[in-house]
């Protein structure tokens, strides 16, 4: 359950451009990314979990995810 720091740098990098005050914290062996104060993804084994709910899961699944 490893989460290397030049990934992690990366996803935040990348996730900066699009929402405000991105922020990770570690978690139970992973990282969580947060922005405003609100989970909205994990990354565990340098792969990246988004949060969702039946309001997006029509969007990712269309998007083939």
């Amino acid at each position: 359950m490893a989460v290397h720091a030049e990934f992690r740098d990366f996803v935040l990098e990348q996730l900066g451009r699009h929402a405000a005050d991105v922020a990770a914290r570690p978690m139970f062996g992973g990282v969580s990314i947060s922005s405003a104060g609100a989970t909205f993804a994990l990354i565990d084994d340098d792969q990246v979990y988004l949060k969702g709910d039946d309001r997006c899961r029509d969007r990712y699944e269309a998007a083939g995810h």
